[in-house]
């Protein structure tokens, strides 16, 4: 069986891309070619992308946008709206402000923070199914994508490859993780490891194996920068304004769709482990892992954990198959 494989930069991240097909070097260019598509329209770092069309009409007019982008913000909205987690696609101008991830990130003046806290609610994102225009009600506001757009390309990527034949396949954007079907080296699950959010990074805390399915993972030590002897992490709280205070250090989805893995890996991240996992194990279609600042590994009712490996136990796991 003939493997191609690629490795390359896009969206601030590594991408890694596995395939095995006879035309997969073809199938990877495609690939590529979509991806790159996909960053152009729904960054918020292109003046002229299709997102930020809506967010300069801001206050000004609604914006008619093609069905997968309205789609995906109707989705992100929905689980924005949702006060018991921290989810949110209206986060943008709190992001703007912090600039976390950037070489010019500083902590914001008190005041900066609270002129920006109004402008953070999503249920002032107006979507209009008849004619699929966003209209953000107010002046300034702004949808950042950035929690869940590289789920969704993941998953749209995967569909084209198993539509053109693959059978087996490995998608890595950035540490979002999809598989199409088994391992073809042994007939068995791809293995892959979730980072030690408290060591250096390629360390290991657990192996997962996945079969065509997807995990994605976050935490406060991914993107970070420090102040006056603090760090500040990027998962933002849009009602203080200020980095979440949690005593969670990373969360990792399992699920059938990277999508899920994305919204769920931000949305989980709540004041403690235990409200976390009580939270994760209510929402349909997902697994989670969450590690605590103090090291220690839980998850959800659907998993087993024995120490080196996590597996999905079958009769309790809400991951459809």
């Amino acid at each position: 069986m003939t493997k191609y494989q690629t490795r390359f930069q896009m969206m601030g991240t590594f991408i890694d891309l596995v395939i095995y097909h006879p035309n997969g070097e073809q199938l990877i260019k495609e690939a590529y070619l979509q991806l790159y598509q996909y960053a152009q329209r729904f960054t918020v770092n292109q003046p002229d992308s299709e997102l930020m069309c809506v967010n300069r009409n801001a206050g000004i007019a609604p914006v008619i946008v093609p069905p997968d982008l309205f789609q995906l913000i109707k989705i992100a909205k929905t689980i924005s709206i949702d006060s018991k987690n921290p989810f949110n696609i209206a986060i943008g101008p709190l992001v703007k402000t912090w600039r976390i991830g950037f070489k010019n990130a500083k902590v914001p003046m008190p005041d900066e923070i609270s002129a920006k806290l109004p402008l953070v609610d999503p249920h002032n994102i107006v979507l209009n199914e008849h004619d699929q225009s966003i209209y953000l009600a107010q002046s300034n506001m702004e949808i950042d994508l950035g929690a869940i757009a590289k789920g969704y390309f993941a998953d749209e990527v995967k569909k084209t490859l198993v539509n053109a034949g693959v059978e087996y396949g490995f998608i890595n954007l950035g540490g979002n993780v999809l598989t199409i079907g088994h391992s073809p080296n042994n007939n068995q699950a791809w293995n892959v490891g979730i980072q030690n959010p408290l060591a250096e990074r390629g360390a290991v805390v657990r192996v997962i194996p996945l079969k065509g399915g997807s995990m994605v993972t976050s935490g406060i030590n991914e993107r970070f920068f420090e102040a006056n002897g603090q760090r500040y992490h990027h998962l933002l709280d849009t009602q203080t304004g200020m980095p979440i205070s949690t005593d969670i250090a990373s969360i990792t989805i399992i699920s059938k769709h990277s999508i899920d893995g994305e919204i769920w890996s931000t949305a989980g991240f709540l004041s403690c482990t235990h409200d976390a996992i009580c939270y994760l194990n209510q929402q349909a279609d997902i697994e989670a892992v969450v590690i605590s600042k103090n090291g220690q590994t839980h998850v959800t009712d659907g998993l087993i954990d024995d120490g080196v490996h996590i597996s999905i136990c079958g009769g309790k796991s809400k991951i459809p198959q």
